[in-house]
């Protein structure tokens, strides 16, 4: 029995080594993803994350008032904190999640807005740089 349990555990051992070797390091990965499946952030923030993310005219506003790109703002999303306190995740149709981090070493709260039935579209509502009110507000 001994020995058969040493053969198994060699060969898990093998296996280790053989999964963690190359460029893309699969066990790592999939460590990592087990790892973040349980951070709520993570979670909301990887719904968010979409190619066709559509601005409202405010935000278009916004950036073009602050002069940052509509890629920039979306660099948020990297590292940034989902605040449940302000966001509304319980709303129908639509959700609406505020993402806080910095940019250009400024504190950011960007306003999205999550439709599940729609495609799950994605929009930038607001956001509001260094805690500035009242821009472009009509």
């Amino acid at each position: 029995m001994l020995r058969r349990l040493s053969f198994f555990g060699f060969g898990v051992l093998i296996s280790i080594f053989f999964l963690s070797m190359g460029p893309e390091n699969r066990l790592k990965n999939t460590f990592y993803a087990y790892i973040d499946y349980f951070n709520m952030d993570k979670r909301v923030i990887s719904h968010l994350v979409n190619d066709k993310t559509i601005f409202t005219d405010k935000a278009e506003c916004q950036l073009s008032y602050f002069d940052i790109s509509k890629d920039e703002l979306l660099g948020v999303l990297n590292d940034g904190n989902v605040n449940f306190d302000l966001s509304d995740q319980n709303s129908e149709p639509c959700q609406y999640f505020v993402i806080e981090n910095t940019l250009r070493g400024d504190k950011v709260t960007v306003e999205f807005e999550l439709c599940y039935y729609n495609d799950k579209s994605v929009r930038v509502m607001k956001f509001y740089f260094n805690n500035e009110l009242k821009i472009c507000d009509n």
